[in-house]
C-alpha cells in the first residue's frame, strides 16, 4: 500500500509498534526530515487507510481500526513495511496486526463461565497482492515474541475463514471451544492462561440457601423504633369525671344504677312481714287517739 509521503523515512524499522499515542518512532542517527512536516498526522493517515482496506477485505460495513479508535483504547498495532520495493522512492506498507487486552466472560469445556482478560486479536490484514508470501506469519510471530504469549492463549474477535485457516496451518489451532459471544478460543486456552484466569464463585445449591441468616433473624427480633412523633407513647384515655347526679326542675335526673332482679310477690310480702316496724310507726301504734293534748302535740 503506497502513500504520498516517504514511508521508509517515517517508519525506519521493518515492523513498527504503535500505541494509543501514535507517536513516530525514534529517528535513525544521521537522518533528517523535511521541515514543518507533521509526522503524527502522517501516522494517523496510515492507520486510517489500513483500517479502511481491512474492512473492505472482510466485507465489514465500517472500519474497526482507525486513528481515533487507537487513541481512545489501549491497543497495540504492529505495522509491517516493505523494505525491498520502493515505488517512486517512498516505500510501501504490507499490512498490520492489532491486538489488545479485554475482559471477557468465556465458557470452558464444562460450560462454566470464567472471567478472563486475555490478549485478543482485534484486526489482521495483509495486502491482497502480497498474501501467501510469508508476511503474515512473520508479523504474527513477531507479535507473539513481543507479547510473550502462546497462540492457544489468544482470543480472536470475529475471525474470518482466512484467519482460521492461517492459524490451523501455521499453529495447529483447529478445535475451538464454543462461546456465546463473538470471540473464538481454541483448545488449551485454560491450560496455561496468562494473565491468570479469574473464575466466578460457583453457584450455591438450592438446598443450601437459607431464608435468613442468624444475624438477620436476630435483627428481626428487635423492634424498630418509629420516627418522631410516632415514637411518643400514647396517653391512656381516662374516663371523664361526671358531676354528682342531681335532680332539679330543669329535667336533669340522677343516674340510675343497674336494675335489680325481679322479686316475686310472695317473697315481697314475706320480707315486709318480717321487717321490724320503724320507731315512728311503733310510737303511732302505741299512742291512743284519745290521749292527752301534750302527747298529741308531741306526736304531731
Amino acid at each position: 500500500m503506497e502513500f504520498p509521503f516517504d514511508v521508509d523515512v517515517l517508519l525506519p524499522e521493518r515492523i513498527t509498534v504503535l500505541d494509543q499515542h501514535l507517536r513516530p518512532p525514534a529517528r535513525r542517527p544521521g537522518t533528517t526530515t523535511p521541515a514543518r512536516v507533521d509526522l503524527q498526522q502522517q501516522i494517523m493517515t496510515i492507520v486510517d487507510e489500513l483500517g479502511k482496506a481491512s474492512a473492505k477485505a472482510q466485507h465489514l460495513p465500517a472500519p474497526i481500526t482507525s486513528a481515533s479508535r487507537m487513541q481512545s483504547n489501549r491497543h497495540v498495532m504492529y505495522v509491517l513495511k516493505d523494505t525491498s520495493a520502493r515505488p517512486a522512492g517512498k516505500g510501501a506498507i504490507i499490512g498490520f496486526l492489532k491486538v489488545g487486552y479485554k475482559k471477557l466472560f468465556v465458557l470452558d469445556d464444562r460450560e462454566a463461565h470464567n472471567e478472563v482478560e486475555p490478549l485478543c486479536i482485534l484486526d489482521f490484514y495483509i495486502h491482497e497482492s502480497l498474501q501467501r508470501h510469508g508476511h503474515g506469519q512473520e508479523l504474527f510471530q513477531y507479535m507473539l515474541q513481543k507479547e510473550r504469549v502462546e497462540p492457544h492463549q489468544l482470543a480472536i474477535d470475529r475471525p474470518s475463514q482466512k484467519l482460521l485457516k492461517f492459524l490451523n496451518k501455521h499453529y495447529n489451532l483447529e478445535t475451538t471451544v464454543p462461546q456465546v459471544n463473538n470471540f473464538v478460543i481454541f483448545e488449551g486456552f485454560f491450560a496455561h492462561q496468562h494473565p491468570p484466569v479469574r473464575k466466578l464463585p460457583p453457584k450455591r445449591a438450592e438446598g443450601d440457601i437459607k431464608p435468613y441468616s442468624s444475624s438477620d433473624r436476630e435483627f428481626l427480633k428487635v423492634a424498630m423504633e418509629p420516627p418522631w412523633p410516632l415514637n411518643r407513647a400514647p396517653r391512656r384515655a381516662t374516663p371523664p369525671v361526671h358531676p354528682p347526679p342531681r335532680s332539679s326542675s330543669l329535667g336533669n335526673s340522677p343516674e340510675r344504677g343497674p336494675l335489680r332482679p325481679f322479686v316475686p310477690e310472695q317473697e315481697l310480702l314475706r320480707s315486709l312481714r318480717l321487717c321490724p316496724p320503724h320507731s315512728t310507726a311503733r310510737l303511732l301504734l302505741s299512742t291512743d287517739p284519745g290521749g292527752s293534748p301534750t302527747q298529741r302535740r308531741r306526736t304531731r
